[in-house]
């Protein structure tokens, strides 16, 4: 907070030095600036401060701003032995306590303060927003209408006004506050913007892009306020203005790599490749930073353009050569598309002094694994135990290749012996979803419920366990029991775009609710655009809705991102439903190659003889014709 009676000091140095200048000497006098600085000096203090409370109070603002905020409360303390219950300093004081979680004493300050100095505005909006943090509305609402009132022109009571009344869930009244402070003060309708970030937060679109446009026509170059309305445009499909939004932008802060990316993404998705790539260009040549080649690549990845993403990390690659995160990511998008043996040498290239190297191996191991190579990938595992046995996710991973490898039983003493060694209050989530998993893939589904039941007695809410079992009441063929358990994963967290894919899925596989399920998985695209299992969602509502040709177009997209058995028998069924049975034939087999070299991707018993049976159907088409 600044000091409140600086005003007092500017006044008093200007009419010091005001008598000896001639007048045509002095410098052009900023008349409104000098009224504010005498009338906040009126209104903000009771006394004119000593120059002992005044002193200490500049060594608590540096104190403040070196972060030693245990030090700014004495130094304030001392203050105010000179000059007992000046508002400015109380104030000070109060807030200073806030800083330092005690929120409780800083109440306390400041009642004892406001019953003196009722009058005094900023010490109710500082009791309005602890009101706010500690959920106490209605009190926090009254401090903080007393502080519009005594000083209409602040805005900082609105906003927090306005912030409170969205958490009780009252946005019209939020959007007429701010119309108050913007008619308040015209000249900074800063609320406007920032109830429209809020709203855009809270997918309040329509009246989010709203309060952004009308705090666009007075702050036509703020960054926030374009970012904010193009990412409302790119959500609900506008690609032309998302990309003019951003342009705005972009007239700002030329060489924001975010911005760059975001509108790159925008142009790709448009099919502007053109220009796309050079937006991503830029990107690239501002930053030599592994991370924003990573997330050009997996832009073009989101688009279905896997050869433009691969190429842009293999350039990567060859031109730093000593980027161990590039070898990384190459190797997570290889994995992905399944050319495992690609992949793990890709992950082998990390040094061991790397902070991706324990999370790498496990991964190399994971695709020798999938590549056939048992031994080699079981020599990798128990290495990378050995380091760390207290790597919960390598334990999953393991037990995923020995079943790979047919040891089902070895796995399952894996999994539970390392259950056995983590038991507490906070168990591992993986390693029970590991666990549950092989169980429900191998005819136990019964014994998954009962183990997951078992574990969120202990974790309630926690979204890997919630999930794993609507997943194992699902093998159980118990679908209403897992659709109400992806809605308890919901409730936890309203973005879990799996939990929303999983619903939507299953709707459509039940052919019925297909809006409502078409719905649930746009959203979960929304959160993650490059997702194939998401994309095969979409294309698997079209199917259902008997429209092939956006099945199939949807499913192929789907099918470059995530080659998995079960999208690929998707399209296979598109593909034959549109009487295109070559290309139906060949994706069977490829669906049936995949299972058997990752019988763990199986999504239901008896996936593979059903794709067998569905070839012979072909053949038998085929030969009848």
């Amino acid at each position: 907070m600044l000091w409140m009676g600086l005003g007092f000091w500017v006044v008093r140095g200007l009419l010091a030095t005001g008598a000896a200048a001639a007048a045509s000497d002095r410098p052009a006098v900023d008349v409104p600036a000098m009224q504010e600085a005498m009338r906040s000096s009126k209104e903000d203090l009771l006394d004119y401060p000593s120059s002992a409370a005044y002193a200490h109070y500049l060594a608590a603002r540096v104190a403040s701003e070196e972060g030693d905020h245990r030090r700014a409360i004495q130094e304030l303390r001392l203050a105010l032995a000179s000059d007992d219950g000046e508002p400015a300093l109380v104030t000070s004081l109060a807030e200073e306590y806030v800083t330092v979680s005690e929120p409780d004493r800083a109440l306390q300050e400041l009642s004892r303060l406001l019953q003196h100095a009722s009058g005094y505005a900023p010490a109710h909006v500082l009791m309005g927003r602890i009101l706010l943090e500690q959920k106490k509305y209605a009190s926090s609402a009254e401090h903080l209408n007393k502080a519009i009132k005594l000083r209409p022109e602040d805005p900082d009571s609105y906003l927090l006004l306005a912030q409170l009344q969205l958490e009780r869930n009252e946005t019209d009244q939020a959007v007429k506050t701010i119309e108050r402070q913007v008619a308040a003060n015209p000249d900074r309708p800063i609320g406007y913007k920032r109830l429209g970030l809020a709203l855009a937060d809270r997918r309040d679109l329509a009246r989010a892009e709203q309060m952004l446009k009308k705090a666009a026509q007075v702050e036509s170059d703020d960054f926030e306020i374009w970012t904010g309305l193009a990412q409302i445009y790119q959500s609900s499909g506008r690609l032309s203005e998302a990309e003019k939004a951003f342009e705005k932008a972009l007239e700002t802060d030329p060489e924001n790599r975010d911005v760059l990316l975001a509108i790159g993404a925008v142009a790709l998705k448009a099919g502007a490749a053109t220009r796309a790539r050079a937006y991503f260009d830029r990107v690239l040549y501002l930053s030599r930073e592994p991370e924003y080649t990573v997330r050009v690549a997996f832009a073009y990845l989101a688009n279905g353009n896997v050869a433009e993403a691969l190429q842009i990390l293999d350039n990567a690659r060859e031109q730093s050569a000593a980027q161990p995160r590039l070898s990384f990511y190459a190797g997570l998008l290889h994995e992905r598309l399944r050319h495992y043996l690609k992949a793990a040498a890709l992950f082998a290239e990390l040094p061991t002094d790397s902070d991706l190297f324990q999370e790498a191996r496990i991964h190399q191991a994971s695709c020798l694994s999938q590549a056939g190579e048992h031994a080699r990938a079981e020599e990798l595992f128990q290495a990378a135990i050995k380091d760390k046995p207290d790597f919960w996710e390598a334990y999953a991973a393991y037990a995923t290749a020995l079943e790979r490898a047919g040891a089902v039983e070895r796995a399952e003493a894996l999994l539970n012996d390392a259950i056995r060694r983590k038991a507490g209050p906070t168990p591992a989530p993986e390693l029970f979803e590991s666990l549950a998993g092989l169980y429900g893939r191998h005819g136990r589904s019964k014994l998954a419920i009962q183990i997951l039941t078992d574990a969120l007695r202990k974790s309630p809410k926690d979204e890997t366990l919630l999930f794993a079992l609507g997943s194992a009441y699902q093998r159980q063929g118990e679908t209403d029991k897992a659709i109400a358990q992806m809605q308890q994963v919901l409730a936890v967290n309203p973005d879990n775009a799996s939990a929303m894919n999983f619903i939507g899925y299953t709707l459509a596989e039940s052919g019925k609710h297909l809006d409502r399920a078409e719905k649930l998985i746009r959203r979960a695209l929304e959160l993650q655009p490059d997702s194939g299992a998401f994309m095969d969602s979409l294309g698997w509502v079209y199917f259902h809705r008997g429209q092939y040709p956006q099945a199939i177009g949807a499913l192929e997209r789907a099918v470059e991102r995530d080659p998995d058995p079960m999208i690929l028998e998707h399209l296979g069924d598109a593909y034959r439903s549109s009487s295109k049975k070559a290309q139906a034939g060949d994706v069977y087999r490829r669906a049936l190659d995949a299972l058997k070299a990752a019988p763990e991707l199986q999504e239901s018993p008896g996936q593979a003889q059903n794709l067998e049976r569905k070839l012979k159907m072909l053949s038998r088409d085929t030969a009848d014709r």
